[in-house]
């Protein structure tokens, strides 16, 4: 099934828009947040909610321990 008219004309218009180099600075700044967004979703929050879990406690030095460790 073909598209309609109206809505393949929106895609040329926003295909055309994405293409200018003119606006290439925000849509980089758009793409980032939203790379941002994902990675923190998909890694940040679980990790810290599994940390949370593990660490709160009163391991005080499991705690230390895995924040050493981690920069190597």
């Amino acid at each position: 099934m073909a598209a309609p008219p109206q809505l393949r004309a929106l895609l040329q218009a926003v295909n055309t828009l994405l293409r200018k180099r003119r606006y290439h600075a925000a849509l980089a700044m758009v793409k980032g947040f939203r790379n941002g967004a994902v990675y923190g979703t998909k890694i940040r929050a679980p990790h810290a909610l599994v940390m949370t879990f593990l660490f709160r406690s009163g391991r005080s030095a499991c705690t230390c321990c895995h924040v050493s460790c981690l920069p190597c």
